[in-house]
């Protein structure tokens, strides 16, 4: 009996220690075991553990998103959707550590991991057809944000001043507040669509090669990367990844990003290796890389071709509401614009479960759900005011593969698993993996 008094004694978690510490390392085993056992299922039911060779179909296309546990349900969806769809995963700023300024940006933005220091930047401008549009478009901007300003200023400045304007805006302010509350998510995509008619939209293009040879550093950045520095970026990022070779026609690179109303941890939803911003751009610049001449004549040389027939896309996957942002596509000629438009449609496909997944987990979500109405539902409490967390987050991250697709294709992880590319093929001296 006193035996068993010790024994059960130490499974106490009244204990400080020796208790609490026992169930964690029983808990840990069991999931791990879990994981492992997974694998070994799964073993031989995943693709693309080579691309090349006798019977080995071309991908259709091949998505890089971001290791991000997040983009772990979707991709899954999206393989089984299309199976001729190969997706990798890495760090969300793909290679490319920049200052970054968009077209409406007044400052530079850093977009690389928080221990990277960028030595180039990037800007974005309007493209030479565009310039008067682009002059309506600062000044309609201006004109709204100016007006925005005035009315929160201006009902603090003075006694009557703010009696006037509360009174002049207390009808539109209430239906603002009964739109918001009961139809937040038609609310808000009616105000994103007038606020885009007012602004106008521009076509621009990211300028990324250098326009002098002065050496680029971090105490004086460089504007735009040199052919050698863009050519050394593309490589090693494809030779990471396990992709230096069997391209498909269309190379997707995926940033991600997030967006919501009211979040008091805004950044720890955006990307992690953007220094909790969006990738979008990192993609569109190495996108814009990957298409020159000029870099796949380097690559070549390299050991790395790029066949004519492919092209390279960069887009931004919104993880909060599902909505995918697409740069340059009209760069793309007819034939690649219809290949994009069938894995547009996967990919809307994927958005549509990838919701309902997480649905399941949203006490605001009905259990009856289908995806159509899913997807709504994400949108709306993204545009939720009442949502400080519209994500729930993402802190159920578990483990980390690092390894090609076919490790883990197939199988399910919850969203809990970071997927990261590598193929151990490539890297005979572990240098990759090591790094």
């Amino acid at each position: 009996t006193s035996q068993l008094e010790e024994i059960f004694a130490c499974l106490d978690l009244a204990q400080n220690e020796h208790g609490s510490f026992l169930w964690l390392q029983a808990f840990e085993r069991n999931y791990r075991e879990k994981i492992f056992n997974v694998v070994k299922q799964n073993k031989g039911r995943g693709r693309w553990r080579t691309r090349q060779g006798v019977g080995v179909a071309r991908a259709s296309a091949q998505i890089t998103f971001c290791m991000d546990d997040r983009e772990e349900g979707f991709r899954r969806h999206l393989e089984d959707i299309e199976p001729s769809i190969e997706t990798l995963g890495a760090a969300g700023f793909f290679g490319v550590a920049i200052n970054w300024r968009g077209l409406d940006d007044t400052s530079e933005t850093p977009l690389c991991p928080i221990v990277v220091t960028p030595a180039h930047a990037v800007h974005e401008f309007a493209e030479e057809d565009q310039k008067s549009l682009e002059e309506q478009h600062r000044q309609r901007r201006k004109s709204r944000l100016w007006i925005k300003d005035l009315l929160h200023h201006e009902t603090r400045r003075n006694v009557f001043s703010t009696a006037l304007l509360i009174a002049l805006s207390a009808p539109f302010a209430l239906l603002t507040l009964v739109s918001k509350s009961l139809f937040p998510g038609r609310f808000g995509q009616w105000i994103q669509n007038k606020r885009d008619y007012i602004d106008l939209s521009v076509n621009t293009h990211v300028q990324i090669n250098a326009q002098s040879d002065e050496p680029a550093t971090i105490d004086n950045p460089r504007h735009g990367f040199t052919d050698e520095e863009q050519a050394d970026r593309i490589e090693n990022f494809l030779r990471v990844i396990g992709l230096p070779s069997g391209f498909a026609p269309l190379v997707i690179m995926m940033g991600h990003g997030s967006s919501s109303q009211n979040n008091p941890h805004m950044a720890a939803y955006d990307c992690g290796a953007c220094s909790g911003r969006h990738g979008g751009p990192n993609a569109r610049i190495f996108a814009a890389m990957a298409n020159r001449p000029e870099i796949r004549k380097l690559l070549k040389q390299r050991g790395i071709d790029i066949p004519q027939d492919t092209v390279f896309l960069g887009a931004e996957h919104n993880t909060c509401d599902e909505v995918i942002e697409w740069y340059d596509l009209e760069q793309l000629n007819s034939e690649q614009s219809q290949a994009w438009q069938k894995i547009n449609a996967k990919l809307d496909q994927a958005c549509q479960l990838s919701a309902h997944e997480r649905s399941r987990r949203f006490m605001s979500a009905s259990t009856n759900m289908n995806n159509r109405s899913a997807l709504a539902h994400v949108v709306a409490r993204s545009y939720d005011f009442s949502q400080a967390r519209p994500e729930l987050g993402h802190a159920t991250n578990a483990t980390a593969f690092i390894g090609r697709c076919s490790l883990s294709q197939g199988a399910f992880f919850d969203r809990r698993a970071f997927l990261i590319s590598y193929d151990p093929s490539t890297d005979p001296d572990g240098k990759i993996v090591e790094a």
